[in-house]
C-alpha cells in the first residue's frame, strides 16, 4: 500500500519508454552499431590490478601503426598511463643510482656519427616511400 500511495520516488523508478523500444527495435544495424558505440565509450581504470599486465608486459603493448588500431578514449588513457609508469621508473632507477654518472656516457655512445647517418638515411628512405605510395593512391583515384 506504501508503493502506491509513495509518488515523491519517482526518480529511483525508472519507466521505461515503449516508444524508444520500438524505435530501437526499428533500426538500421549501422545505426545500432553507432549508439552502441556512443554509450560503449567508457575510459578504462588503468589502476585496477587486472590491467597491471598492460603495463609490465611487453607482450601486451599497443601498436598504433596496426591496421586495426583505433584511436580512443581508452587506448590512449593506456597509452599515457605507460609512458607516466615509465617516466616514473627512469626517476627512481635515477635516484638509486645516486652519483653514478652513467646516463651522460650512454647518451655519447648514441650519438656515434655512422649511427646518426645511418638513422637520417633510413629516415629519408621512409619519407620517400610513405610520399610515393600516397602519390600512386591519389592517381588510382
Amino acid at each position: 500500500m506504501a508503493l502506491l500511495m509513495d509518488d515523491d520516488e519517482d526518480d529511483q523508478h525508472k519507466h521505461f519508454n515503449y516508444d524508444k523500444i520500438v524505435e530501437q527495435q526499428n533500426l538500421s544495424k549501422k545505426k545500432k552499431k553507432k549508439l552502441l558505440k556512443k554509450r560503449g565509450e567508457q575510459e578504462v581504470d588503468v589502476s585496477d590490478s587486472r590491467f597491471q599486465a598492460l603495463f609490465t608486459s611487453h607482450l601486451f603493448n599497443l601498436d598504433p601503426s596496426h591496421p586495426s588500431f583505433r584511436k580512443t578514449k581508452s587506448t590512449q588513457s593506456i597509452v599515457a598511463e605507460k609512458q607516466r609508469r615509465r617516466a616514473q621508473q627512469a626517476t627512481e632507477a635515477g635516484a638509486q643510482q645516486g652519483s653514478e654518472q652513467e646516463a651522460p656516457t650512454a647518451k655519447k655512445a648514441a650519438m656515434d656519427p655512422s649511427v646518426s647517418l645511418l638513422v637520417k638515411s633510413i629516415k629519408s628512405k621512409t619519407q620517400q616511400f610513405h610520399s610515393r605510395r600516397k602519390f600512386k593512391l591519389k592517381r588510382e583515384f
